[in-house]
């Protein structure tokens, strides 16, 4: 059987990096690309502020090779606001527009985003807010224009989980934040990256071959909540 061919965009750190190695171990043939790329076979280096890079990049690496499965899970780290989004927004939609005819029939594009497409985050500033917005707009437009070639396109919204980086400030004993998230969270825990990566793992394969256009939370049910009912909590 032939080995699915996924491309990952921010592959190397928290949620992302959790995500490769679940593709991984199901036997997808990897290609990373992050803006400090270690020093592994498939995983490439890129600076998604440079969109004559991106051009270059994604044309001369897929020349042949029909790629299965595109997932976006890379976070733009600085405080500006132009870079922040063209990095999270702009290049999300160029690099799909570029692979578009790269890809193959059965092919599944996953964008990670935030469950502050719903709701307001409040440590964070109002432009994470509007590319969140962005990102399921693109999502909802890629999944129409591409439907016809067989490519579904769909989005996940993460809420404030434990990852890789974090684990050892979640998982202290009696951590008050934790606490809170378990209290106030229907399914009374936090979720954490591995949940993530098994709905990506999920939308990649073809079980999830007629879902497409979908922003999908992954917050335990929150959401569902009214402010009444977090305050009886």
């Amino acid at each position: 059987m032939k080995k699915k061919i996924s491309v990952i965009v921010g592959g190397t750190r928290g949620i992302g990096s959790v995500i490769s190695t679940t593709l991984k171990k199901r036997g997808d043939k990897l290609l990373i690309f992050s803006r400090n790329a270690k020093k592994k076979l498939n995983n490439f280096k890129i600076d998604l502020l440079k969109k004559n890079e991106i051009n270059q990049f994604f044309n001369n690496k897929f020349s042949k090779a029909k790629v299965d499965n595109l997932v976006f899970s890379h976070r733009y780290r600085g405080k500006n606001a132009n870079e922040d989004f063209q990095v999270s927004l702009h290049a999300v939609e160029q690099i799909i527009e570029l692979m578009k005819n790269k890809m193959s029939k059965k092919a599944s594009i996953v964008i990670i985003n935030s469950i502050a497409i719903k709701t307001i985050v409040d440590d964070q500033p109002q432009r994470y807010h509007v590319i969140r917005g962005g990102l399921e707009q693109l999502t909802k437009y890629s999944a129409t224009k591409l439907g016809r070639k067989g490519i579904r396109v769909n989005c996940v919204l993460v809420t404030k989980i434990i990852k890789p980086e974090n684990k050892n400030f979640f998982l202290k004993k009696n951590n008050p934040i934790r606490k809170m998230m378990e209290k106030i969270t229907p399914l009374g825990r936090m979720g954490d990256a591995n949940d993530v990566a098994n709905l990506v793992d999920f939308l990649t394969s073809d079980k999830s071959s007629f879902i497409t256009g979908l922003s999908i939370p992954i917050d335990g049910g929150t959401h569902l909540l009214s402010q009444e009912s977090i305050t009886k909590i």
